[in-house]
C-alpha cells in the first residue's frame, strides 16, 4: 500500500513537472521593462508556435514599441469567444487601460488580430490595424508565425514613428472603385446622347387637327323659388378665450467618451 501511494505521488509530481515545463512559455511574463516610460513587453505563447530562440528574437523586435506603450504577443489554441474579445480581455487583465498594443494568433478560430489601446489606437486606427493584418496573414497561412508577428510589430512601430506602410488592398480597392465610377459616367454619357429626342411643343401643335364650332346660347325660364328670412331681435356676441399651454423641454445629457481602442483581424 505504501508503495502504491508512493507511485501515485511520483506520477502526480511528474505530471506537475511536465505541466510546468510546457507552460513556462505559455504564461505571460515580462520580458522587458522600459524604466523611462514605464511600459513593458509580455509574451504568452500558449499555442507553442515559436521556439525559445524565436521568442527571444521577437522580444527584441518589440522593445522599440515600449517608447509608445505596452506590447504583447499572445497565442492560443482554445478560445470559446471571438478573437477580438479574447484580445481585449487579455490586454485589460495585464495592462488595464494603458497605452499599448497586442498581437494575437488564435489557432482555434484561425484568425490573427491586432488590438490597440489608448493613445496608440489614435495612431493605429482600426483601418490601419486591418491593413497590417492583411499584410501579414499569409505568413500565418504558411506557418511562419515568427515573421507574421515580427512584421506586424515592425509595421506598427513605423506608424507610431510617423512613417507610412504598404496598403495594397486599399490601393486595389481605390483602383476598382475608380474603374467602376468611370464606367458609370461613361454609361450615363452614352445613355444621354443616344436617347430619342423629344419633339418641340410647336412641332407637336402643327400636327394636331384643329376644329372649332360655336352656337348662340338660348335662355329658358324653368322655375322660381323663395326663401323666408326673419329679422333677428337681438344680437349676441361670444368671445372665445385662447388657451395656451406651455410645455417644458427635457434635455438629457449622455456622457459619451471617445473610443480609446481599435482592432483589425484577418483569417489565415
Amino acid at each position: 500500500m505504501r508503495k502504491f501511494i508512493t507511485n501515485i505521488i511520483l506520477v502526480l509530481l511528474l505530471a506537475a513537472g511536465i505541466c510546468t515545463s510546457s507552460s513556462c512559455l505559455c504564461l505571460a511574463k515580462e520580458s522587458y521593462h522600459n524604466n523611462e516610460t514605464g511600459y513593458s513587453i509580455e509574451l504568452c505563447d500558449d499555442a507553442m508556435l515559436l521556439t525559445p530562440a524565436e521568442l527571444s528574437a521577437l522580444s527584441e523586435v518589440m522593445i522599440p514599441l515600449t517608447e509608445y506603450g505596452n506590447a504583447a504577443f499572445v497565442t492560443t489554441s482554445s478560445n470559446s469567444h471571438s478573437t477580438e474579445y479574447y484580445a481585449e480581455v487579455w490586454y485589460h487583465e495585464h495592462f488595464f487601460y494603458e497605452d499599448g498594443l497586442l498581437f494575437l494568433i488564435d489557432m482555434d478560430n484561425r484568425i490573427i488580430t491586432l488590438y490597440c489601446e489608448g493613445d496608440v489606437s489614435d495612431v493605429i486606427t482600426s483601418s490601419y490595424a486591418t491593413t497590417i493584418t492583411d499584410n501579414v496573414y499569409r505568413y500565418a497561412s504558411n506557418e511562419d508565425y515568427y515573421t507574421c508577428a515580427g512584421s506586424a510589430f515592425m509595421q506598427s512601430h513605423s506608424l507610431l514613428e510617423g512613417e507610412r506602410i504598404m496598403q495594397p488592398m486599399k490601393y486595389i480597392s481605390n483602383a476598382l472603385l475608380a474603374i467602376l465610377l468611370a464606367m458609370l459616367i461613361l454609361f450615363g454619357y452614352v445613355s444621354y446622347y443616344s436617347r430619342l429626342k423629344k419633339p418641340a411643343d410647336d412641332k407637336l401643335l402643327e400636327r394636331i387637327h384643329k376644329q372649332f364650332s360655336y352656337s348662340e346660347p338660348i335662355p329658358n325660364f324653368t322655375h322660381e323659388t323663395s326663401r323666408y328670412s326673419p329679422r333677428s331681435s337681438s344680437s349676441g356676441s361670444s368671445s372665445g378665450g385662447r388657451r395656451s399651454s406651455g410645455g417644458g423641454s427635457r434635455s438629457s445629457s449622455r456622457s459619451s467618451s471617445r473610443s480609446r481602442s481599435s482592432s483589425g483581424s484577418h483569417r489565415f
